[in-house]
C-alpha cells in the first residue's frame, strides 16, 4: 500500500491543508501530545532491554547446563540426570514465559503511547481511495514478527516439551532429552542471532522514530506522507485480522510438528508406541492449524497482493510440506501393516525438514514472502 506515496492527488490534498490555518493549529495540537507519548515508548523499550536481556541471559546459562546434562545422560545412562534435566526444563520453561511477558507489556505500551493522527486532507484522501475513514491509528503490533518469531516459536515448543516430560516422565525419558537439546540449541541461536531485548522489534522502531522526527519537524507535507505510508503499514499489516490469525499458527503448527519429529526419531529408535502416541497427537494439532493457517492466508494474499503470487517459494514449499504431512496422518491409519512403522517414522522425519527448509525459504530465497520484503 505504499505505493499511495507520492500520488498527485496526495500532493494536491497536501497543499490543501496549508490553505486552512485552522486545520494546522488542531493538528500541531495534537502531534505534540503524540510527541510526549513518544518519549513514553523510549523509556518503555528501555525497560524492555533492562528487564528482558537478564531474563534470556539465564535462560541461555541454562539451556548450556541443559545440553551437558543431556550429552552426559546419553553417556553415562545415569536415570538421576533425567530428573535434573526436567527440573531445569521447568525453570527454563518460566524462564521463557516470563520473557515473552514482558514483550507483551511492551507491545502494550507501544498501543498505547504511539498515535499516529492523520491530516484531515489525509483522511479524505483515504476515504476517497479506499473507503476507510479514519481519524488516528495506533501500532497493534503482533507478537511473531522481526526478531521475536523464533522466540515466539520457542515459546510453544518449551511449553510441548513441559507437558511431554510431565505425562511422559517415566516412559519417553530418551525424548524428553532430545528436546531438552532441541529447545537449549533453539535459545542459544535466539540469544546469538535473533534476540529479542537487544534492539526491540527494530524495523517498528524506525518508522515510529522517523514519525516523531516528522512531527518535531512539522512540515505538513512530509506528516502527510509519513501518514500515508504508516496509514499502509498499519492497516493492512500489524493490525490487520490476518496477521494476528496466520503466522501464530503456522508458528504454533511448527512447534507441535518439531515434537513430532522427535518421536518420529525414537519410534525408529525403540520401537516403542508410546513414541508413536506422542508423534500422532502432535501431528494432528501441527496439521489442523497449518491447514487453517494456509486457508486464512489465502484471502490475505489475493488483498495484499493482487498478482502473480502462486509462485512464491514460500507459498510453494508451504503447499509441499503440507501434502508430506498428509502423507504421514494417512500412512499412520496403517501403521500396524508390514513395515508401515519404519516408512511413517521416516516419513515424519523427511516432513520435519522440509519444514524447516520450507522456514528458511524466506530468508534465503527472493519473493514476497522474503524478510527483504517485510
Amino acid at each position: 500500500m505504499l505505493w499511495l506515496v507520492g500520488q498527485p492527488d496526495t500532493i494536491a490534498y497536501t497543499k490543501r491543508l496549508h490553505k486552512n490555518p485552522l486545520s494546522i493549529h488542531i493538528l500541531i495540537s495534537r502531534i505534540n501530545l503524540s510527541y510526549m507519548g513518544y518519549q513514553e515508548y523510549l523509556a518503555a523499550r528501555e525497560l524492555v532491554s533492562t528487564f528482558g536481556q537478564p531474563i534470556l541471559n539465564y535462560a541461555t546459562l541454562i539451556s548450556a547446563i541443559l545440553l551437558l546434562l543431556s550429552f552426559y545422560y546419553l553417556v553415562k545412562r545415569e536415570e538421576r540426570l533425567i530428573e535434573y534435566s526436567i527440573k531445569l526444563l521447568q525453570v527454563n520453561t518460566i524462564l521463557i514465559v516470563l520473557g515473552f511477558a514482558v514483550l507483551m507489556w511492551f507491545h502494550f505500551k507501544i498501543y498505547n503511547t504511539i498515535e499516529v493522527i492523520y491530516p484531515e486532507y489525509v483522511t479524505a484522501y483515504m476515504y476517497q481511495t479506499s473507503e476507510i475513514q479514519l481519524t488516528s491509528s495506533r501500532f497493534a503490533i503482533p507478537l511473531w514478527i522481526e526478531t521475536e518469531k523464533l522466540y515466539f516459536w520457542l515459546l510453544w515448543l518449551s511449553l510441548f516439551a513441559w507437558q511431554i516430560s510431565r505425562k511422559y516422565r517415566d516412559s519417553a525419558r530418551g525424548m524428553i532429552v532430545s528436546l531438552n537439546v532441541m529447545l537449549s540449541l533453539l535459545v542459544i541461536l535466539i540469544y546469538l542471532y535473533s534476540n529479542p531485548f537487544v534492539d526491540p522489534l527494530p524495523i517498528v522502531h524506525s518508522e515510529i522514530t522517523n514519525w516523531s522526527q516528522a512531527i518535531a519537524m512539522q512540515d505538513q507535507q512530509i506528516i502527510g506522507q509519513m501518514s500515508m505510508q504508516l496509514f499502509g503499514r498499519i492497516t493492512y499489516y500489524y493490525n490487520t485480522m490476518y496477521m494476528w490469525t496466520h503466522p501464530p499458527m503456522l508458528f504454533i503448527s511448527y512447534a507441535s510438528l518439531a515434537v513430532t519429529f522427535a518421536a518420529c526419531v525414537f519410534m525408529l529408535l525403540k520401537k516403542d508406541e508410546v513414541y508413536d502416541r506422542i508423534a500422532y497427537a502432535h501431528a494432528k494439532i501441527g496439521y489442523l492449524l497449518l491447514t487453517v493457517g494456509m486457508l486464512i492466508g489465502y484471502p490475505w494474499a489475493v488483498l495484499a497482493w493482487d498478482g502473480d503470487w502462486w509462485w512464491d517459494s514460500k507459498i510453494n514449499g508451504s503447499i509441499m510440506m503440507w501434502v508430506l504431512y498428509s502423507a504421514y496422518l494417512h500412512t499412520r491409519i496403517h501403521i500396524h501393516r508390514k513395515r508401515m512403522w519404519e516408512v511413517t517414522a521416516i516419513l515424519g522425519i523427511i516432513c520435519f525438514i522440509s519444514l524447516v527448509f520450507t522456514y528458511f525459504l524466506t530468508y534465503v530465497v527472493p519473493g514476497i514472502h522474503s524478510v527483504a520484503q517485510t
